[in-house]
């Protein structure tokens, strides 16, 4: 197990009369390697739970554990926790502050006493990995780039670090249907390619069809569902409780075998139903 959670309670103002409990007895493990996808409505505690993640919040009650080691404010290993698992917040473009590209990614590595060729070499990997030539941007003012490109600098940013868990908020809100495929598809790399575990918070069920293994459904502050994507999105009348569509495809999907088509279930790309449809038309199945 790479973090685990058990029993996690969190509240706002806590002991003051505008208390909000926002983690109600959150127990989870999450495996190294893992790509997940956290989803629920506004409010239900999504952001507060992956901020427990990587040690910016504590919880009241309960306890978490990163790699077994128990976290807490004082005696824990804070620097080494948040040295593992990166945290990107929801637009992470508006936290950019550095006059170059290079110094914006390089500012975690270099206060860690990375520097010289080593910098270089780390600023050239994390920007690569998230799809941006190095020679053509690293001297550029990150501000004068695209929407798109300072998302994928922000993430760089983090990446830098090279954290074995990357957590991140909405990473595709705001960006066209082309900038949302570019994230996504590095992202889908990184995990492909170097391990590194994926934790993504969003309201699209369409990028997490396409990224994520498993999903953990939070409701009023506690998991209301958790397991494997194909399982959770396919029970469309349970998440709709939950105030969640699946994914366009699926509900597709669904439309046709109500219309007497034989499609079969967990289906979530627009290339499986349309694979599954010739399949099915090919040999005479699709009435």
């Amino acid at each position: 197990m790479f973090i685990r959670l058990e029993n996690v309670y969190y509240s706002y103002f806590q002991n003051t009369p505008f208390e909000v409990q926002a983690l109600k007895n959150v127990t989870l493990t999450i495996d190294r390697g893992e790509s997940v996808g956290i989803i629920g409505r506004t409010g239900c505690g999504k952001s507060t739970l992956i901020q427990h993640f990587n040690a910016l919040l504590f919880p009241a009650q309960g306890s978490v554990f990163i790699d077994d080691e128990k976290v807490q404010k004082k005696g824990s290993r804070l620097k080494g926790i948040r040295s593992k698992i990166g945290l990107v917040f929801q637009y992470p473009e508006h936290q950019i502050f550095e006059e170059t590209v290079f110094d914006e990614v390089a500012f975690g590595p270099r206060n860690n006493g990375v520097s010289g060729e080593s910098l270089e070499v780390t600023v050239k990997w994390a920007l690569e990995s998230v799809g941006l030539d190095y020679q053509e941007l690293n001297k550029k003012n990150p501000f004068e780039l695209s929407g798109g490109q300072m998302r994928r600098v922000a993430i760089a940013s983090i990446l830098s670090m090279r954290p074995e868990a990357l957590i991140l908020d909405e990473p595709t809100a705001g960006l066209d249907p082309e900038g949302k495929r570019l994230i996504l598809g590095k992202l889908k790399s990184l995990r492909e390619e170097n391990g590194t575990t994926l934790i993504l918070v969003s309201h699209s069920m369409d990028d997490l069809a396409m990224i994520a293994e498993r999903i953990i459904v939070m409701d009023k502050g506690t998991i209301g569902l958790d397991g494997p994507v194909r399982q959770i999105f396919s029970q469309g009348e349970v998440i709709e409780r939950y105030g969640i569509k699946p994914p366009t495809t699926a509900q597709i999907a669904e439309l046709l075998r109500k219309k007497g088509f034989d499609i079969g279930e967990g289906i979530l790309t627009a290339q499986e139903l349309s694979e599954q449809i010739e399949e099915k038309i090919l040999n005479g199945g699709c009435q």
